[in-house]
């Protein structure tokens, strides 16, 4: 209820008469939204009304002329969105078809989403830069992985997984081709998890033993397909060079970010970034959603929401730099299609199979074809 009440006294100051009632509403609907964030138990008994209440503060910041924060509150919005349909999908009728399922999920909040989320990110998305040779003398680098793959009825995994026969002789050549050092992990440190909550750790392990200058983690289900370029090269394109430029480097895609791959500097920033990430408690989207969370808190929902912290846009930290999905995690249909994301092409860096497990086959056949594109370079 007292949520509600930030949210209400908001619309009623949007609507009013004073002259700078936009900035008004955008505070108070912060106020509203960190309030949700600090109680996320709540927030996860109904996903669907926090969807909404970052839907509409999205719009009092984009009134305000904040389009870099009403995205960034669209995509945290959509991840509520994602919760709530699936606990909705889990939930229809058994013995209907769910494909033919006659019940639609919020048919105008999707479709509203999706406008909004596709048009902002066609206007603020990262552009693809021209690739940058890195110049000097090359960085120590670490290629690190993760492939373990346990009995899962849910997700129909088996005891035996094709996909690192394919993955790992992929990732180890083109690590021994520039001479980075290759890693892969076949054990948990979160056991009792799902693979990817352990990436952080492996991360900030490997900083904390051999001291590499990067850790470059890619997934399982993703393929180097450009082995000429090098990963200094990607950090030569963005800006981090041997002493100066960002800690942290990720893809962007609509919904936000994709972390299915990340080049991190070894630096005080990045472990305790790693740490923060490690205990966030906002797991909706898996470890994705937490290292969204860490890179945009404090900043887009400032503590104490007053007028002079949200006079100005959303900026990004200048330890975080958003990559062009050729550059470092090029997806393939369906999730290209259904996330209006870039879809692999050849040249691109590195192609990712997000949304395409290798338990169906047309996804298996691909990953074969990747492994096999990739080998003949």
């Amino acid at each position: 209820m007292q949520l509600q009440a930030h949210f209400f006294e908001a619309q009623y100051e949007y609507f009013s008469s004073r002259v700078d009632s936009k900035i008004d509403a955008l505070v108070a609907g912060i106020e509203g939204l960190n309030m949700l964030m600090r109680n996320l138990d709540s927030a996860y008994l109904c996903p669907l009304l926090a969807a909404k209440n970052f839907k509409l503060v999205a719009e009092w910041a984009t009134a305000a002329s904040h389009p870099w924060r009403a995205r960034c509150l669209l995509q945290l919005g959509n991840i509520f969105k994602l919760q709530a349909m699936a606990r909705w999908y889990n939930q229809l009728p058994q013995s209907e078809p769910r494909e033919t399922a006659s019940k639609r999920f919020e048919p105008r909040l999707q479709v509203e989403y999706t406008i909004a989320v596709t048009q902002l990110h066609a206007s603020l998305q990262t552009p693809l830069r021209p690739l940058v040779r890195w110049q000097g003398a090359q960085p120590r680098i670490q290629v690190q992985s993760i492939c373990n793959y346990r009995p899962d009825p849910t997700s129909r995994t088996g005891a035996e997984c094709p996909l690192p026969h394919l993955s790992v002789p992929n990732h180890r050549a083109y690590a021994e081709r520039h001479g980075y050092k290759y890693v892969l992990h076949t054990e948990l440190p979160l056991p009792d998890r799902e693979a990817h909550y352990s990436k952080m750790l492996v991360i900030h392990q490997a900083f904390l033993s051999e001291s590499p200058d990067w850790v470059f983690f890619i997934d399982c289900d993703a393929f180097f397909t450009d082995a000429q370029t090098s990963l200094a090269d990607i950090l030569a394109t963005y800006g981090a060079t041997e002493l100066s430029g960002p800690h942290f480097l990720v893809a962007e895609d609509p919904g936000g970010i994709n972390t299915g791959t990340l080049l991190v500097r070894r630096s005080d920033w990045s472990l305790q970034f790693l740490e923060r990430v490690a205990n966030s408690r906002f797991s909706v989207a898996w470890d994705q959603s937490m290292f969204f969370w860490e890179i945009l808190n404090p900043s887009l929902l400032p503590k104490v929401p007053e007028r002079a912290a949200v006079q100005t846009d959303y900026v990004w930290p200048p330890e975080v730099a958003l990559v062009h999905q050729a550059h470092l995690n090029a997806f393939v249909p369906p999730a290209s299609n259904d996330w209006s994301a870039h879809e692999w092409r050849k040249g691109d860096f590195i192609r990712h199979f997000a949304g395409c497990p290798w338990q169906e086959s047309h996804c298996l056949d691909l990953m074969r074809e990747t492994a096999a594109f990739a080998q003949q370079q």
